[in-house]
């Protein structure tokens, strides 16, 4: 019951996070109105919130690995927070470097939230981590499916960007006090009695695997093609399926929404055969792939397309295999030497290493595709020229997904040793914290 309750908080930790996130992109087109920017500059707003993460999500591992999942939930909730703030006196002044800073901040509080949450889950439930990732992962973008429907709204009624930033800083606020009384819960009921082993965890003592390594470009793939292309959703809808504005917002809450509902049995299934997850790896990238194919070839219109929220479903499905297939696999591949609370507590290094990879992907992407959509400009859809960039990076991520993890069974044998271990011999656990 309690790790259900603490499960639900950080569901609503991370509801602040992801809808703040997305205000930009609810808001593309006033804000680029507003603040007279070209696609490439309004682009660096996500671009911006990647850049500093490049050099920092390694450290930020370490650090959480030391101080502890509590002390990363705490710290970068509230930092959360306070740039949202930064970034709502941005668009209230029309201050666009403000914002940047805003966002940087905000992109560095976000990674390492979700490292310090993570740590704090895999440790508490390591035998239903797929289930539990993929709730925390996906439930939260039902947020970023009402910003999409609440953000154009308040702005339509306003006339102003004051309101719909306020109201995600409101909610960064919530995610803050839900952090909190999720790290009450965690110190009350902690199953393991301390939170750190005596011995210190440090980058010497992970090493770099092949399987790692390729889930880790697979990951980052996915995440690519997934998150840069609904930074610019609306405008994708309106200028190629002919959706207004206001009804592009509306049709683009279909993917968050079905990856929300669809987590839970993933989640399960991924849980269930963790023993085929190759093949279920490999059904995952082919889902992204397909998901882009639908919008490269579907036919451009000036009147709504409503096929095209098809492709919306299928990109829904994806970034639910991705938080409940994809991620514990990535876990799985930490080496497998390490047994115990041990073995659970280095995946928060390990996920500040992928942080590094993500982070370069996640900060040129969006660039590069701004800065194709203006060298296009006059050609009547450009918008799906801008899609070859996430086909290609999906279909990398097929390829790749073939020949993945061949000794995945051994790591999910030495993955549920540990935890066997972990179960029946707790006082010879608890000589390791």
């Amino acid at each position: 019951m309690i790790d259900r309750l603490i499960i639900g908080l950080a569901i609503l930790l991370m509801v602040g996070n992801n809808y703040a996130f997305d205000i930009p992109q609810a808001l593309e087109i006033p804000i680029e109105k507003e603040f007279k920017l070209t696609q490439t500059q309004f682009n660096l707003l996500y671009s911006i919130f990647a850049v500093p993460n490049i050099g920092l999500s390694i450290g930020g591992g370490i650090m959480i690995d030391r101080m502890g999942g509590r002390w990363g939930v705490f710290t970068f909730s509230l930092m959360l927070g306070l740039s949202q703030l930064f970034i709502a006196f941005g668009g209230c002044y029309q201050k666009y470097y403000m914002m940047l800073v805003g966002r940087a901040i905000f992109g560095i509080a976000s990674d390492l939230l979700h490292i310090g949450v993570f740590k704090v889950i895999a440790r508490r439930m390591p035998h239903c981590l797929g289930t539990a990732m993929g709730l925390i992962l996906t439930v939260p973008e039902l947020a970023a499916a009402l910003n999409s429907f609440l953000s154009p709204y308040l702005f339509e009624k306003t006339h102003s960007l004051e309101w719909p930033l306020l109201f995600g800083l409101s909610l960064c606020i919530m995610s803050f006090l839900s952090g909190l009384l999720m790290i009450y819960l965690d110190t009350k009921y902690d199953t393991c009695q301390a939170e750190e082993p005596d011995e210190e965890v440090s980058l010497s003592k992970f090493k770099l695997s092949k399987p790692f390594v390729r889930m880790s470009l697979i990951t980052t793939l996915m995440l690519a093609a997934y998150v840069p292309f609904l930074d610019n959703a609306n405008k994708f809808y309106h200028e190629r399926f002919g959706f207004s504005i206001m009804h592009a917002g509306r049709i683009v809450t279909v993917g968050y929404i079905v990856a929300a509902l669809s987590s839970p049995i993933i989640g399960k299934i991924s849980d269930t055969f963790s023993h085929k997850r190759q093949v279920l790896i490999f059904v995952s990238t082919l889902m992204f792939f397909l998901s882009h194919l639908q919008l490269y070839y579907m036919p451009h219109s000036t009147h709504p397309n409503y096929m095209s929220v098809f492709a919306l479903i299928t990109l829904g499905l994806s970034y639910a295999c991705y938080s409940s297939i994809l991620m514990p696999a990535l876990q799985s591949t930490v080496p497998d030497n390490m047994l115990g609370i041990l073995f659970v507590l280095l995946r928060a290094t390990a996920l500040g290493i992928l942080g590094i990879i993500e982070n370069i992907c996640m900060a040129t992407v969006p660039m590069l595709s701004g800065f194709v959509y203006t060298f296009l400009k006059g050609e009547k859809d450009r918008m799906r020229d801008v899609d070859i960039i996430y086909l290609v990076l999906a279909g990398i991520g097929v390829c790749l997904s073939i020949g993945a993890l061949p000794d995945q069974g051994k790591h999910i044998k030495n993955q549920k040793d540990a935890i066997k271990q972990l179960h029946q011999q707790p006082e010879e656990n608890n000589n390791l914290i």
